[in-house]
């Protein structure tokens, strides 16, 4: 399963949309951990329902994960500064 790591600068939060899922899971410092854990199981996740909204809907997406898969970084500057924030030096 696929899953989107959503950027909304006007609103400055983050969004993890599971489209398959049909649900999307606002990014806290847990949430951050799971998604670049070793095994997101995203199919556990749980959140809010987004059954007819596309992922950019949200805002800018910056990485995507599969279950199985690394995380796959399309905006390196952002995907730094949301590490930073969520993880502080760990990220």
């Amino acid at each position: 399963m696929l899953a989107y790591f959503v950027y909304d600068l006007k609103s400055n939060r983050d969004v993890v949309v599971l489209p398959e899922m049909g649900c999307s899971v606002a990014v806290d410092t847990q949430v951050m951990q799971r998604f670049i854990g070793v095994d997101p199981a995203f199919t556990t996740w749980t959140g809010d329902t987004c059954q007819e909204l596309a992922p950019e809907d949200f805002g800018s997406v910056i990485a995507t994960r599969d279950d199985h898969g690394d995380v796959c970084v399309l905006n390196e500057a952002l995907w730094h500064q949301r590490m930073q924030y969520y993880l502080g030096a760990a990220g």
